[in-house]
């Protein structure tokens, strides 16, 4: 119990409390209690006190009973830790972006290539920025195959992803995928769909949206594709949480849309 008690302040540091409103919060998880009673228990000098639970007060992480004398609690503690995680991740997303451009920036001042923002121009850099969604991939790939996918166009390159994805299937990655209605299963993919249906998943759409992947909900690639595979206008390769976000969320509508 002890050791559950540290990991609890441990952790409410970690989403962005201080020391002593960690303690303060702690203890208001239990029961509700008076501010001489939140000091003895939170171990808060008795001076500090009062400003630790105004401070809690003004986030609206606590409340106040009308009383004498007055007692502090909070009213849900499920709905309080939401509003750190929520909070702390807004910050987290913040210092990621910054931390980014600051990146971009200067491996563009060097005239080096970045991580976290790749563009091509040629079929040559489709193919090796498509690789760094199968190969970066942990979790999850949602692919949006529109209606002017050519599978059999640039075969060979499509035979080499093919083999990263099912590479990529047997470290534990999910791949769901909207096809055209009417276009065939390339035969690794197809072999692929019937041993593992549950890790790739397909399903039917003719939908016109941008040609786009979304891995880990935090990268996204993007395809300028089309009618004609030979008029390649470019891809794009973006680590941007809130763009993965908004595009994942597309892409769970036309899931939902496919058959």
């Amino acid at each position: 119990m002890k050791q559950q008690t540290q990991d609890v302040g441990a952790a409410l540091r970690a989403i962005g409390l201080s020391t002593y409103q960690s303690r303060a919060f702690k203890v208001l998880l239990k029961r509700e209690m008076t501010l001489k009673e939140l000091s003895s228990e939170a171990k808060i000098p008795p001076g500090k006190v009062y400003s630790i639970a105004k401070e809690l007060t003004e986030r609206k992480l606590i409340s106040s009973a009308n009383c004498r004398p007055k007692k502090l609690y909070v009213t849900n503690a499920s709905g309080m830790i939401a509003k750190l995680i929520k909070e702390h991740e807004s910050k987290s997303d913040c210092l990621i972006r910054t931390l980014h451009d600051i990146a971009t920036q200067a491996d563009s001042g060097a005239g080096r290539s970045t991580q976290f923002f790749e563009i091509g121009t040629s079929l040559e850099d489709n193919t090796i920025i498509q690789l760094r969604t199968f190969a970066e991939a942990e979790k999850e790939v949602l692919q949006i195959l529109n209606i002017h996918h050519k599978p059999n166009a640039n075969r060979r390159s499509k035979l080499v992803w093919e083999k990263e994805i099912a590479k990529a299937v047997d470290r534990g990655v999910v791949f769901r995928v909207i096809y055209p209605d009417n276009v065939a299963l390339p035969k690794l993919l197809g072999e692929l769909a019937k041993k593992k249906p549950s890790m790739f998943q397909t399903r039917r759409n003719n939908t016109d949206f941008i040609r786009c992947d979304i891995i880990d909900g935090k990268k996204v690639l993007v395809k300028i594709t089309h009618e004609d595979p030979i008029l390649f206008g470019g891809v794009i390769f973006i680590e941007d949480k809130k763009l993965a976000s908004n595009l994942r969320t597309i892409f769970l509508k036309l899931w939902e849309e496919s058959e």
